[in-house]
């Protein structure tokens, strides 16, 4: 599990970490019979379809590396390759983004992506598959992910009406953990069937969401002012600009923490359900039942987000959510580890918590973030958050084999347990009249 509003990229074992009130037809209040609305929804659809697409591109690849070269070291840097771009270039992205029209910038990475795509399709149906190439192209799509997604955080505070984020964002939250509930089965069935599949479906995906955002009525998402050229100078001072905002928050900055922490450390429970599964000799169906317990939980916390949200501040939401993560972390520190109770409920329970609580933070974030930030830095405030929380998922995953291997299944959880006490004293500290508190969002519809 990680906390995508921050993060923006997948964890290993699974999906991290709408204010709605419905009419008779069942239909959010406010979100009938405009304009925006029309474009918000062609802008969902056709980011799920390319989600969807990307999911299980990104599952089959690995796949497709040790098939050609039976080499876990190039499926691991095949891995690696999707991952670390979105990582190391998160920073100028987002100077790159606020500099550009947010709409033409995602139309263009979901050319790029395609075209890849279609350039794996071709390789693995006339030559079955090129290693280079597919390590090339796994790189590249990471950018192209880079660029679309702080692009499309740009565009919808300005596509959107302030009153109805909340809905946008808790449904950009479901749509996020769907995704990734139905893209990785569908990649490996795709792949089952052919190994040239998954990557024709993606090429697909893609083509379908550049049809859906060409059809937007509004297209124009301009900066607002005009800038400099771009030089290295301006650059880093354009850069600067965005981390400033982001360490000078009272309300994001302890928040950052606390969730770059937990992407880091939530890795090794993640990695726990998966070995204690195997070693249970559960199959490869039920243990992947067991790791999409985040993402179902990811998928009923976008749900539920909004009626915390209306009733109290983001401060407060935040709060709760981390003492939760305690109590859970606990739970699967102390039960004992030997037991068929533990890993086929308290785990996957905790597990599901977790992604449920996460689901509220992703929102809180994400609408924070829409409504507080100046909309001539929110790229730059965004992909520096991304930065720095998403660079702890692969680094936890990392660590999660050794912390495992030198403290055993029990100190593991028992180590998860205490970095969440940490980061709860983190925002225990924090918790004074704060600029969050000040800047409330409205969460009333």
């Amino acid at each position: 599990m990680h906390l995508r509003t921050l993060s923006g990229h997948h964890a290993p074992w699974g999906a991290a970490v709408e204010v709605t009130n419905s009419t008779e037809s069942g239909r959010p209040i406010g979100l009938r019979d405009s304009a925006w609305e029309r474009d918000f929804n062609l802008l969902w659809t056709g980011s799920a379809i390319s989600q969807i697409g990307t999911m299980n591109a990104t599952l089959t690849a690995p796949l497709l590396a040790l098939l050609l070269t039976n080499s876990p070291v190039f499926a691991g840097w095949v891995t690696a390759a999707g991952t670390l771009p979105r990582i190391l270039l998160h920073l100028p992205v987002g100077v790159l983004v606020d500099r550009s029209d947010g709409h033409r910038v995602m139309i263009v990475s979901l050319v790029v992506r395609a075209a890849l795509a279609i350039l794996l399709t071709a390789s693995v149906i006339l030559f079955g598959g090129l290693p280079s190439l597919l390590l090339l192209a796994v790189a590249a799509q990471g950018v192209c992910l880079v660029f679309y997604n702080t692009a499309e955080t740009t565009i919808i505070p300005r596509l959107i009406p302030n009153i109805h984020l909340p809905q946008a964002m808790a449904k950009n939250e479901g749509r996020i953990h769907a995704a990734g509930l139905l893209g990785r089965p569908l990649g490996g069935l795709l792949f089952d069937m052919s190994r040239w599949l998954p990557f024709a479906a993606d090429a697909l995906a893609s083509s379908v969401s550049i049809f859906a955002l060409l059809r937007m009525r509004k297209q124009e998402f301009k900066p607002s002012a005009e800038r400099r050229p771009l030089r290295l100078a301006t650059l880093t001072r354009e850069l600067q600009a965005g981390l400033a905002f982001l360490s000078g928050d009272r309300f994001l900055r302890p928040v950052l923490i606390v969730c770059t922490l937990a992407n880091f450390f939530f890795q090794t429970l993640g990695l726990l359900l998966v070995l204690l599964a195997h070693q249970q000799r559960l199959s490869s169906l039920a243990i992947g039942c067991l790791v999409a317990s985040t993402a179902l939980g990811g998928v009923l916390g976008s749900l539920t987000a909004p009626y915390l949200l209306r009733k109290v501040s983001p401060q407060r939401a935040v709060v709760m959510c981390v003492w939760s993560w305690l109590l859970l972390s606990f739970a699967v520190a102390v039960v004992d580890h030997n037991s068929s109770f533990y890993l086929l409920l308290v785990l996957p329970l905790a597990w599901g918590g977790i992604g449920y609580t996460g689901a509220h933070i992703n929102v809180v974030l994400a609408l924070y973030q829409a409504e507080c930030v100046p909309k001539e830095l929110l790229g730059r405030v965004t992909s520096a958050s991304r930065f720095f929380s998403g660079s702890a998922v692969p680094l936890g995953a990392l660590a999660s084999g050794y912390i495992v291997a030198g403290l055993g299944t029990q100190g593991a959880a028992v180590l998860v347990a205490g970095a969440v006490a940490v980061g709860a004293l983190i925002l225990a500290i924090s918790a004074t009249p704060a600029r969050a508190t000040e800047q409330r969002p409205e969460f009333t519809t």
